[in-house]
């Protein structure tokens, strides 16, 4: 499978199963026109001198910027005063913020002033939702009234994807207890059916989506609860069918057409993209829509749209960081160099950050002029000082993809010039410095490492490994790597030295054992030449046979095996 494909799956499973598990809009009813009036006068307030001085200064502060100032005389003044509209204000700024903690404080210090206000209701329920105080918002809402209700106990319930088991359980037998005194509520079906969901339960929870079905068959929530399930017990294409016959007789169904969008990605890749194309024409500005779309298309090879919509979200100001590495991505196929590291390099954050520099690197040094490419990575260091070390890192490594062996040493000792003691620049160099065969200069840098972290296992193992496989020094190699598997005694590459430096002291049973065990927890073709020596060492041949052969499969032009081979003296007629 593609890896744009399982970005693609990631990204819309999350919605899929099932929309469930993710919050429920809440669509607040717009409210009817009414004749222009005068505004009425806001009622007097008994203020003190001290509340009013705090809450001007706060307008004050908010208008030069200071907002943080503005939300804490807001707090303040909402708990001293309990005025209702003076903790809406504090609601709206920390709102404005993106302040949890004050978003839940100020919501909750509203509602309280405001018992009878729905608006103050939910916002305190939403508030405690958001910030995963779910048996708080659900005890709230059942002892309030809002216009959302119903969207509210399943927004409850969609966010428990989250919760603690505890607290999940806690939730869903409250539920249950809700569902028992009103068994035919569509609201409380879909949310109870929800938590079963998530609990695992799929059987029961589509026992109740049904429910909920038979009562409002046209419910969407209960139509994406029921898909939902469908697909995860393997039956896509019934999930399909329902949706498909739900969406023919209302059209107009946004969040059945995203539905339908999202299973058909699992199916058929073309419908898809047309369905997310005819969402996006809708909705030309949602980031999400557009992100599907681009990736849908370009796991199609439709780059033309896929650029399209890229370029979308950058108009937008959305997702920019994923929108300019895959656009470099397509640059990149359409042979546009120049083009493609002017996107890598506006990644700035993000999972592809480090991917998108290296990128920019590789192609620069493609381009065959090394003096360019060093120009830019000083560039890069100069922009981003805090990624010092990572830029270092990846610089190194597309020097050495490129056969720039010696500008990739260069770098290094100029990034442990500014921190000799980096262990990752340290532990990269005398990587390099074994790849030249200068074990002297990688063994000092391995005990520089330990010098200051005595237990640093990768060292331990890396220092143990080296003295086994390129000196005779094995006892001081064991001692090392023995260290080092004590700290990780499940790590492959731990269990593949012992077992290489066992056999370099003559113990093949105990060698044997370590890197069969290492096999197994790692298939690869360094771990396969060293079992497959043992085993031809111990006259085992046809086994060592087999182990390099199961090798090759996984890397046909496998250096360590072709290596062990000539080493061997190992015919090349015989039959690997």
């Amino acid at each position: 499978m593609k890896a744009v494909q399982l970005t693609i799956y990631a990204t819309l499973l999350s919605g899929l199963i099932g929309c469930a598990q993710q919050p429920q809009q809440i669509d607040t009813p717009e409210p009817e026109p009414v004749a222009a009036k005068e505004p009425e006068p806001l009622p007097a307030r008994p203020f003190t001198s001290d509340t009013l001085y705090a809450l001007l200064s706060a307008e004050l502060a908010g208008s030069r910027g200071r907002l943080d100032v503005a939300l804490a005389n807001y707090l303040q003044q909402a708990e001293q005063t309990g005025d209702p509209q003076v903790a809406e204000r504090a609601y709206m700024i920390a709102r404005y913020m993106d302040a949890d903690d004050a978003i839940v404080t100020s919501a909750t210090l509203w509602a309280e002033a405001s018992p009878d206000s729905q608006d103050a209701q939910a916002a305190a329920i939403l508030a405690q939702i958001d910030a995963g105080h779910l048996l708080e918002a659900l005890e709230r809402t059942r002892n309030t009234k809002t216009r959302d209700n119903d969207a509210l106990l399943q927004s409850i319930a969609a966010n428990a994807s989250n919760a603690t088991d505890t607290q999940r359980e806690r939730l869903l037998e409250n539920y249950e207890q809700m569902l028992a005194e009103q068994p035919d509520n569509v609201a409380l079906l879909i949310s109870t059916g929800l938590l079963h969901q998530q609990q695992g339960d799929l059987d029961g929870a589509l026992v109740l989506a049904e429910r909920a079905r038979e009562i409002e068959p046209s419910n969407t929530p209960g139509l994406i609860l029921t898909s939902g399930l469908l697909h995860q017990r393997g039956d896509n294409a019934a999930a399909l069918k329902l949706i498909k016959e739900q969406l023919d007789m209302a059209p107009g169904n946004r969040r059945l057409r995203l539905q339908y969008a999202r299973l058909l990605t699992f199916e058929r890749l073309d419908e898809a993209q047309e369905q997310f194309q005819i969402l996006a024409n809708g909705s030309p500005r949602d980031a999400e829509l557009l992100m599907a779309l681009a990736l849908v298309a370009e796991e199609r090879g439709d780059l033309e749209t896929a650029k399209e919509s890229y370029q979308s979200l950058l108009d937008i100001n959305e997702h920019t960081d994923d929108a300019h590495f895959y656009l470099g991505k397509i640059a990149e196929q359409n042979e546009q160099p120049e083009q493609a590291i002017e996107h890598y390099l506006s990644v700035q954050q993000g999972d592809e950050f480090a991917h998108a520099i290296a990128r920019a690197l590789a192609i620069q040094l493609q381009q065959g002029n090394l003096q360019d490419t060093d120009e830019l990575y000083q560039q890069l260091r100069e922009q981003l000082p805090e990624q010092h070390e990572r830029l270092a890192l990846m610089y190194s490594q597309s020097l050495l993809e490129a056969g720039e062996d010696d500008a990739a040493l260069r770098a290094l000792n100029e990034a442990l010039l500014e921190t000799p003691n980096n262990s990752n620049l340290l532990y990269a160099r005398s990587m390099l410095h074994e790849r030249a065969d200068d074990i002297a200069q990688a063994e000092a840098d391995l005990r520089a490492i330990l010098q200051y972290d005595p237990n640093n296992p990768a060292a331990l193992n890396a220092l143990g490994y080296i003295l086994a496989d390129r000196t005779e020094r094995y006892s001081e190699a064991y001692e090392f790597i023995k260290r080092a598997l004590e700290q990780q005694p499940n790590d492959p590459a731990t269990i593949d030295s012992m077992g290489w430096v066992q056999y370099r002291l003559g113990n093949l049973a105990q060698a044997q054992k370590y890197l069969e065990q290492a096999m197994e927890l790692y298939p690869d073709d360094e771990i396969a030449a060293h079992l497959g020596e043992v085993l031809w060492v111990s006259g085992q041949r046809e086994a060592a046979l087999n182990v390099w052969r199961s090798g090759l499969e996984i890397e046909p032009q496998s250096g360590y095996i072709l290596r062990t081979l000539q080493r061997l003296k190992i015919s090349a007629d015989t039959p690997i």
